[in-house]
């Protein structure tokens, strides 16, 4: 199937539609008035790299993942230990170190944390794990931590 769904029909990227095309054409030119530079639309063939067309050329900022299994009844058990995980992870946001965190819904079965790998070690992320309510009192089963790559979406433009 083709990015439109349809058998044998040709794909159709997002940023080819036409809503997608205004849209992205009125960020571009709002952001060119704000700069007082015009620059025309760049369009990527699929046989370039994303670097090369222009997706936000340029070295791209270390993220790190944090991904928690949590138990089957999570939403039931968090309760008295909510405040305290909700606090921590605050302070790493307010350090800047934390970028986006939140968990999955239906079935909220863990959640992701996406660090700011220039601001925060793997072993500081770490022993934040160690030290969550959420770990500690056995909400959460697994945990695991990687590098993570941004590369295409609207959030990359603020990394």
């Amino acid at each position: 199937l083709g990015a439109t769904g349809l058998a044998g029909s040709e794909p159709v990227w997002p940023s080819e539609r036409p809503v997608c095309k205004l849209a992205m054409a009125e960020k571009r030119a709002a952001s060119a008035e704000e700069a007082d530079v015009a620059q025309p639309p760049q369009k990527r063939r699929d046989s370039e790299p994303l670097q090369a067309a222009g997706a936000n050329a340029g070295p791209r900022k270390k993220l790190l993942c944090l991904r928690y299994t949590y138990v089957a009844d999570v939403l039931e058990k968090r309760g008295p230990y909510r405040a305290e995980h909700l606090a921590k992870a605050a302070r790493l946001e307010e350090a800047g170190s934390l970028l986006l965190a939140g968990p999955f819904n239906n079935p909220c079965d863990g959640a992701l944390f996406f660090f700011d790998g220039d601001k925060i070690t793997r072993e500081e992320i770490l022993a934040f794990v160690k030290t969550d309510p959420y770990v500690v009192n056995g909400l959460v089963t697994e945990h695991t931590l990687c590098d993570y790559m941004a590369m295409v979406g609207t959030i990359t433009q603020f990394m």
